[in-house]
Parts: structure tokens; C-alpha cells; sequence
């Protein structure tokens, strides 16, 4: 048996802006948040990450497995581990070290128990995950009276469901379009909040 043609598959610009801006958004989130807490810059990362191989994937006109598969699994790791990690940094900044340690554990577990290519890598592990994780900044950032970190959190948390309210539609508006639009606006928000939160961290 001969050698199988990879079918191209057709361009998605949609998708490839928006995943090119959630990566910008991070990177500059990254580089703010060095300063801030070493954890939530890996978050920030993780999230850089993602955002670039959706870009590359949808901009590629040939159809490359590693490739889709190299995102798929970015994406479930930005979830799973980056989203716990932004949300060490919020519990770190206010001193509450249990809190944490916590988030991060959970997320370690949850990569532990899920696959990133089942259900596209957003099985009820990595969903309890990423809830714990951002309820838990909603939760301080209420204690604080932060805005941004309430705003973040809860942008943040409807883009994990981003795919289920909009599964299809035109292609601006279809699930990952929406996905990484209100991921994007959760993570400039957020990254105001930590900064803002440790500014107002006590000597």
C-alpha cells in the first residue's frame, strides 16, 4: 500500500487571530508578572503557549497530526496546570501558602486522572480543576474588593463553557473563537489583578 496524501485542510483566520492575540496577551502578562510571582508568569506562559501553536495550527494550509495534536494537548495543559498556577500567585501575594499549594496540587491531580486528547481535553477532572482554581480568586479577590480579579475570574470561567453556548455559527463567533476571546479578556484582567493586589500587599 502506497504512501496516504495528507488532505489540506482549509485555513481558519478566525481562529488564528484570536489565538495570536490570546498569545500576545499572555506574553505581555508573563513578562509583567516576573515581577509579581515566579507562578502565575509560568501560568501566563502556559497560556502564551497555547495561544501560539492554535495561531501556527490554524494558519498551516497542510494537514500535520503532531501539529493539531501538539495544540490540543497545549490547550488542555494551559487549562489543567497554567489557569492553578495564575491562581497560586493571587493566594501567595496574600500570604495564604495552604491555599496556594492547594490549587496546584488540584491541578496536578487532574493531569494526572484526564487525557488531553478525550473530550477535548476538558474532562470533569480538568473543569473541577480550572472552578477551583479561579472560585478560589473570585473568592479572595471579594475579600479584597479587587474588581479586576472578580472580573477576570468570572470572564475566565465562562470561556470554559465557551464551546457549549456557542458550538456553531459563523466563524467569529463559533466555541474556540469565543473561547480564546474571553480567555484573552480574562487574562488581561487578571494579570491587573495580581499586579494590583500586590501593590496593596502589606510590608
Amino acid at each position: 500500500m502506497g504512501p496516504q496524501r495528507l488532505v489540506p485542510q482549509e485555513r481558519d483566520w478566525s481562529f488564528a487571530t484570536t489565538s495570536f492575540l490570546l498569545f500576545t496577551v499572555s506574553l505581555v502578562a508573563f513578562r509583567r508578572a516576573l515581577k509579581v510571582n515566579l507562578g502565575s508568569a509560568a501560568g501566563f506562559l502556559l497560556q502564551a503557549c497555547a495561544g501560539a501553536l492554535g495561531a501556527i495550527h490554524s494558519c498551516s494550509g497542510e494537514a500535520a497530526p503532531l501539529l493539531a495534536r501538539s495544540q490540543r494537548e497545549a490547550g488542555w495543559l494551559a487549562a489543567v496546570l497554567g489557569l492553578p498556577l495564575v491562581s497560586f500567585g493571587f493566594h501567595w501575594t496574600n500570604r495564604d501558602l495552604l491555599a496556594a499549594n492547594s490549587v496546584v496540587a488540584g491541578g496536578i491531580l487532574a493531569a494526572a486522572c484526564s487525557d488531553p486528547l478525550a473530550s477535548g481535553g476538558q474532562g470533569p477532572a480538568v473543569r473541577a480543576a480550572v472552578a477551583a482554581a479561579l472560585l478560589s480568586v473570585l473568592t479572595v479577590s471579594l475579600f479584597t474588593a479587587n474588581a479586576w480579579g472578580v472580573a477576570g475570574s468570572l470572564v475566565t470561567l465562562l470561556s470554559v463553557t465557551a464551546t457549549e453556548l456557542w458550538p456553531a455559527g459563523p466563524s467569529c463567533l463559533r466555541g474556540p473563537c469565543v473561547h480564546s476571546l474571553l480567555l484573552t479578556a480574562g487574562i488581561v484582567a487578571l494579570q491587573r489583578a495580581l499586579s494590583a493586589q500586590h501593590t496593596a500587599e502589606p510590608a
